[in-house]
């Protein structure tokens, strides 16, 4: 088994899939929730400057403000499964909720003495047409990650298939998304976050239809039980939205008793 599964992981990061969308911007690190933990996470994404129009009768991303609710339960200590619900508030939306998403991870276990961190998420989920034409996806998702003294690396290539909507004849789907960082002091780190979807794996769109966003961003480390993660990001293709603002605000419940 810990023969097949490096084989495994060097072939995924080899392919990379679509980008997140402006739902869950977000670069995976390698660990999982601790088993009895639930981690309770906000994601808040403004589209400052984005498309006025789209085609399709699909809901234009500009000054469109998504809230995503995401909760993820520790399982054991090598793997988690978590829960989104998708929303988007916008003028003249009567009915903001956008769809549901489930994912399973599972991760190398850190009594197996890995060089760097690795897990393996799959998520599959339902959109609304109204703001995807894709309304059921799959993704699967290989995450890899290494903290180098202050600089801290991760890499979250994936693979997405749709199931139902026009991307059906694309296969499979392909992009990366990556974070560089450092630790400025214990409590700032800052970074840059990349994302981009390239069309079909084996077809990739031109540069001009390709969705690339790169991310200014800061975390702050408060303690354990807290993530905070702000950024701003910037859409260089005409493809992307051209300035988009994130953050996300997390908390880690732990149900372990207190001992007496």
């Amino acid at each position: 088994m810990k023969r097949i599964l490096p084989a495994i992981f060097l072939l995924l990061t080899a392919l990379v899939a679509r980008a997140q969308g402006n739902y869950e911007i977000q670069v995976y690190g390698s660990e999982t929730q601790a088993p009895g933990t639930t981690m309770l996470e906000f994601h808040s994404n403004f589209t400052a400057q984005g498309h006025p129009t789209v085609p399709g009768g699909v809901i234009a991303t500009h000054h469109a403000e998504h809230e995503t609710i995401e909760i993820t339960q520790g399982i054991n200590d090598w793997a988690e499964v978590g829960f989104y619900v998708f929303t988007s508030e916008q003028s003249g939306l009567s009915n903001p909720w956008v769809g549901d998403h489930i994912r399973p991870r599972v991760r190398v276990p850190q009594r197996w003495h890995w060089p760097i961190g690795a897990s393996l998420s799959t998520e599959v989920g339902y959109q609304r047409a109204l703001f995807s034409p894709d309304t059921w996806t799959w993704e699967i998702r290989p995450i890899l990650d290494k903290q180098l003294g202050r600089w801290y690396f991760a890499v979250n290539p994936a693979l997405e298939r749709t199931f139902h909507g026009p991307d059906v004849k694309l296969g499979l789907d392909f992009a990366p998304a990556v974070k560089i960082s450092y630790d400025f002091t214990k409590k700032v780190t800052g970074g840059v976050e990349y994302y981009a979807d390239y069309g079909s794996l084996t077809s990739p769109a031109p540069l001009h239809d390709q969705q690339q966003q790169i991310f200014s961003a800061i975390d702050f480390n408060l303690s354990p039980a807290w993530e905070v993660n702000f950024g701003v990001g910037i859409g260089p293709t005409a493809a992307t939205d051209r300035w988009i603002v994130k953050a996300i605000i997390g908390h880690r419940f732990d149900w372990h008793k207190p001992h007496a």
